[in-house]
């Protein structure tokens, strides 16, 4: 081999590595970066190289990677941060618009119930026009006087309590969609009868004032007392709780100044109340002892839809207005008549249930004064008055009476079907925040 062949041979090699690198600087063979553009703004790297070189690895080193495979090609995708599913799509921007247009009212409520109005806890008595005047009273069983009794009026017309409510406003096209939910704790009255046993007529124990609950007999007047001569007590109980939904219209003016606005919905309220009496009584020394309870339970659920308006004026500052509003109310309520001994100790509990449906016109309204003390803060102060047609009540629905034709005469004390008005209002101040 001659000197020169040699010389070829050896710079041959060299000239080829260096022919190699200088291709693959230019990007017309391997490690070749193409950037494309990917959905909602992420880049694609698509890269002819080895698999494994992926990720933020390969976008910092745009250069060549040594030890490429040729023979793979691998797609490396940069996506954006995460966000959650939901993010940038319809329903989260509907959403994210819903809130920033929202309002939150919180309210405390002071209102009175109406309560019972010299309601008689008794059935009348044949031969007294006023059974609330002492009066002889005789023992049921025996016919033995018993001394002087009084049959109770129950009388506690305005029942006040304290509740909370919660208004929820979103803004819709065209108007805003108005969520309540409100409720009033529970008001427990009482009837005192302490004084009346306490009262005598004379030194003669016989002639102490006794408590009365007369029952007619199958449905006719009569003369049939029960006594308690040791204690008698009766308990009421009533609370109130509602919701409802309404879409408010937007004015047909825009800005301040005097405007009224349609508004329809539907609504909910639920009234329950219970009323307990416990007599007890000695026997007298002729009869027995026992404790008479009689319990009476009522649930009226009214709902249905809504109209109302609501007037307003209003300025940078502060604004008044009023809302009434009419709902076309169904009443589905649930009564019951629960008795235990009620004539004689050995009467069992009695039970009788009774489910009735009623048409319960509902009438509200609402006036208010907003004062504004920054962007995002108001404070309210209004008056409600609330308006339901026939409601039943717990000291309504009892039919006092005796069935002597049945085998346990205590039966015939079940619950009957009574309805009347019902009226509740009061104050109400609180807070409203605007985001």
């Amino acid at each position: 081999m001659s000197r020169t062949s040699w010389k070829v041979m050896m710079i041959t090699p060299f000239r080829l590595s260096a022919l190699l690198v200088f291709l693959c600087s230019t990007g017309l063979l391997v490690g070749e970066k193409h950037v494309i553009a990917a959905d909602d703004g992420e880049l694609e790297y698509v890269m002819h190289g080895d698999a494994d070189v992926v990720g933020d690895e390969y976008i910092e080193n745009s250069g060549l990677f040594s030890g490429i495979n040729t023979y793979s090609r691998t797609m490396v995708r940069k996506l954006p941060v995460d966000r959650g599913w939901t993010y940038d799509s319809p329903i989260d921007r509907s959403i994210k618009n819903a809130f920033q247009t929202s309002k939150l009212r919180l309210d405390y409520l002071h209102w009175s119930i109406e309560g019972p109005d010299n309601v008689l806890l008794s059935a009348p008595i044949l031969g007294n026009p006023d059974p609330t005047a002492p009066a002889p009273a005789f023992d049921r069983e025996t016919g033995i006087s018993r001394g002087n009794g009084v049959a109770l009026a129950y009388t506690d017309k305005s029942m006040d309590t304290n509740g909370m409510r919660g208004i929820l406003e979103f803004a819709l096209p065209e108007g805003s969609l108005e969520w309540n939910v409100w409720g009033l704790f529970r008001n427990e009255s009482t009837r005192p009868t302490n004084e009346i046993f306490g009262t005598r007529t004379t030194v003669d124990p016989t002639d102490d004032l006794v408590v009365v609950t007369n029952f007619n007999v199958n449905g006719a007047l009569a003369s049939n007392t029960n006594v308690y001569d040791t204690s008698y007590t009766v308990d009421m109980n009533t609370e109130m709780v509602g919701t409802g939904i309404n879409y408010v219209l937007d004015p047909y003016l825009p800005g301040e100044g005097f405007r009224m606005r349609p508004l329809f919905g539907f609504r909910f309220i639920s009234l329950q109340e219970s009323m307990n009496q416990v007599g007890v009584d000695s026997g007298g020394g002729i009869g027995l002892p026992r404790t008479t309870t009689i319990a009476s339970t009522v649930e009226n659920r009214v709902f249905g839809p809504s109209i109302g308006a609501r007037a307003e004026y209003s300025n940078n500052r502060f604004s008044i207005g009023a809302e009434p509003k009419f709902t076309f109310g169904f009443n589905r309520n649930t009564n019951q008549v629960a008795t235990d001994q009620l004539f004689v100790p050995t009467d069992p509990r009695i039970v009788s249930v009774q489910k009735n449906n009623e048409f319960s016109p509902t009438f509200q309204l609402t006036v208010y004064a907003k004062m504004q003390v920054n962007e995002h803060m108001k404070f309210f102060i209004g008056y409600d008055y609330l308006f339901i047609g026939q409601i039943s009540r717990a000291f309504n629905i009892i039919d006092y009476n005796e069935d002597r034709t049945a085998t346990n005469p205590a039966t015939g004390t079940k619950v009957r079907q009574q309805h009347e008005d019902f009226t509740a209002d009061g104050i109400s101040a609180g807070v409203e925040f605007i985001w």
